[in-house]
């Protein structure tokens, strides 16, 4: 099965100008807030206003996008942000020991790049609950259990991508993108849709990697 429609919507998304290209300031912001979460703390409200303030950036430009890519607990402190969070989803996300989560199977390729941290991901088929693990560092995929798993990659035209709230790139991205543990199993669970890809974890890893370079293209 090719992997040619995924690769080409992700290069659209991850390209200058792209939907998930936020500009030099904002996306450092966003490095900054996931850096700090992935303390496995949550980010008070003040220490984002600091932040804010400390990197001289538009406040009402940076509130804006975190009001479209940010969780909050009832306190208002930042729980998740961009794929990265304190609560529960099915794929566990484990940086010096902390546990935390990611949004969907392919934040865990993208965000040890971000994070400049080694990843340990466990996440089980929505098929049969079978886990798939796997070793995720800034520079690659180490080790993935089993060997033959793959990730589901939905088709989305960046035009019709709807990213402005936390929920609705759920229910664009999140839900649609998963581990499995065989092929076989993806095949059964993606029978009669037209908008799935199913991707090798190497092949995840590459599409991860477009957005974690646009990214830390902008780094300090």
């Amino acid at each position: 099965m090719s992997n040619a429609r995924a690769t080409e919507a992700w290069r659209k998304y991850a390209k200058p100008g792209g939907l998930l290209d936020y500009g030099p300031e904002l996306s450092r912001l966003l490095v900054r807030l996931m850096r700090e979460l992935a303390q496995g703390r949550p980010v008070p409200k003040e220490r984002v206003d600091k932040i804010v303030a400390d990197m001289n950036i538009d406040r009402e430009g940076a509130y804006r996008l975190l009001g479209e890519v940010a969780e909050r607990d009832a306190d208002n402190n930042v729980v998740g942000i961009m794929g990265l969070s304190l609560n529960d989803t099915p794929h566990r996300f484990y940086v010096n020991g902390t546990r935390m989560s990611a949004w969907c199977a392919e934040d865990t390729f993208f965000l040890p790049a971000v994070l400049d941290r080694t990843a340990t991901v466990e996440s089980k088929s929505p098929v049969t609950g079978e886990r798939v693990s796997l070793t995720v560092s800034p520079q690659g995929v180490e080790e993935v259990d089993p060997a033959d798993a793959v990730v589901s990659m939905v088709i989305v035209d960046p035009d019709d991508a709807d990213m402005g709230s936390v929920e609705a790139i759920w229910g664009i991205f999140c839900h649609h993108i998963f581990f499995f543990a065989s092929r076989e199993e993806a095949e059964r669970w993606a029978a009669g849709r037209d908008d799935i890809e199913l991707l090798s974890v190497d092949e995840a890893y590459q599409l991860g990697r477009q957005l974690s370079s646009r990214f830390l293209t902008y780094r300090d």
